[in-house]
């Protein structure tokens, strides 16, 4: 199912039977679109849907705006505005209707682009083509072509866009093939030209996928080659300048980051008691701050330790002192040795006051 919301530009209609009135600026009777399948296949225009577009062209009173060039030109082109086409109708299996050419066209950035068209359509109406841009929804179809294959569905036209003015890609010497667009546009209108040529060749579609994927696997193998080692001999020797500039700014930023390691360690220290040796120390053996407070606080644990244990063994000055009694521990021990009262015992080892 095609995507509603897009647009679809149908094939270009070359118109014979027009005429051109340059005093009132209106190109009558060309074909906007006929009946049969489209050349890519996409779907069919049938009678409803020739029904259809005569309908929606005719409901709008201002008439369906015209452009001149492709919509996918470029914004330049997408901006050239030709006027409005209007009076839709049958003739048997083309739709045709009548452009009438804006005033406004008579002065664009690029010149009398309505004169242009004009003079164009009345001495060469083959050169003159119309595709219509729509919105669209498809009909599926069930029955089958004589070789057994799926018909393409029917387009059913929800709304008409506009009716642009268009080349014919195949024709050197049609609308666009003249010197008239500015040199702004005329690369993306050759590009546009080149492309709709391009894709009515399926098998070509496919040679570029080919080609494309073929190069996209052989560019990754190239991308993971292991680039070339640079060592620092060869950097010196091959790009001198770069390598003092290199090792100038190395030779800076150490120096900076050695300011800041050793004024960090000993402002850190001076949180501790006693700590200066250890801070010297640590600034010269390259610790890094982390393992310089970490020494600051195993010293500062050894010292508490220190303070906390009272001197034992040959070294101590005098015996630690024996813990005293209390009088309730006393009394047990006289109790349980006399075998006495509770009452009789704390009498017994009371302090005898002089």
């Amino acid at each position: 199912m095609p995507d509603k919301n897009t647009f679809f530009r149908t094939d270009i209609v070359r118109s014979k039977n027009i005429r051109v009135d340059k005093n009132t600026d209106v190109i009558s009777g060309f074909a906007v679109v006929t009946k049969g399948v489209t050349h890519d296949e996409r779907g069919e225009f049938d009678d409803a849907a020739l029904e259809k577009i005569v309908e929606i062209g005719n409901q709008s009173r201002v008439g369906i705006k015209s452009r001149f060039g492709h919509p996918n030109m470029s914004s330049t082109a997408l901006g050239t505005f030709l006027g409005r086409v209007k009076n839709f109708r049958r003739d048997n299996d083309i739709v045709r209707a009548d452009l009438y050419i804006d005033k406004t066209a008579h002065e664009t950035p690029d010149g009398d682009l309505a004169s242009y068209v004009a003079n164009l359509a009345e001495s060469d109406p083959n050169a003159f083509g119309a595709s219509m841009v729509i919105y669209w929804d498809e009909e599926s179809r069930e029955e089958k072509d004589e070789n057994g294959d799926q018909l393409p569905p029917f387009i059913r036209v929800k709304n008409l866009f506009s009716v642009d003015v268009v080349d014919d890609p195949a024709a050197n010497n049609g609308l666009f093939g003249m010197p008239f667009f500015s040199e702004s546009v005329k690369p993306s209108a050759e590009m546009t030209a080149f492309l709709d040529r391009f894709l009515s060749q399926p098998e070509s579609v496919e040679k570029v996928i080919s080609f494309l994927e073929r190069y996209g696997f052989n560019k990754n193998k190239e991308e993971k080659k292991m680039p070339e080692q640079i060592t620092l001999e060869k950097l010196k020797a091959e790009h001198s300048d770069l390598y003092d500039s290199i090792h100038a700014l190395g030779v800076e930023e150490g120096i900076k980051k050695e300011r800041e390691r050793a004024v960090s360690i000993l402002n850190k220290s001076k949180v501790f008691k006693d700590m200066t040796d250890i801070a010297v120390e640590t600034v010269e053996n390259g610790a890094t701050f982390e393992n310089a407070v970490i020494k600051f606080q195993e010293k500062q644990l050894e010292g508490l330790q220190k303070a906390s244990v009272p001197p034992l063994g040959p070294d101590a000055e005098e015996e630690p002192p024996k813990k005293q009694m209390t009088h309730l521990e006393r009394a047990r021990e006289y109790q349980k040795e006399h075998n006495c009262s509770t009452t009789e015992a704390l009498k017994a080892t009371a302090d005898k006051r002089q």
